[in-house]
């Protein structure tokens, strides 16, 4: 028996929950706070994630490579949500980060 498509469609929708475990390229991201002051306010569309640096591609096709252990970033969800995230959690290659464990809040 197979799920009703809309109920897998809800199963698989990033949300501030379940975040931690989703692919990151793709979303809107803006830096919210950060110890080099060159980096806040930058803003984009996530084109690559690496164990250390996030990429993105600004309005004007500029390409920024930002590290994730000095920033605090905000995500845009497709679902219209805002999540706030410490880069510092981050921190791991994403296809480990996605299948780990996390504790809920």
């Amino acid at each position: 028996m197979s799920l009703n498509p809309q109920i897998q469609l809800l199963d698989n929708m990033i949300t501030s929950k379940n975040i931690f475990h989703h692919e990151l390229i793709g979303l809107n991201l803006k830096v919210f706070n950060s110890s080099n002051n060159f980096l806040i306010g930058i803003s984009g569309k996530i084109i690559d994630e690496r164990k250390k640096t996030i990429t993105i591609e600004t309005e004007d096709n500029g390409i920024k490579i930002i590290p994730k252990n000095v920033s605090i970033f905000h995500l845009f969800l497709p679902n219209g949500e805002l999540v706030e995230i410490d880069g510092k959690i981050l921190v791991n290659r994403p296809e480990d980060r996605i299948k780990k464990k996390y504790k809920k809040l």
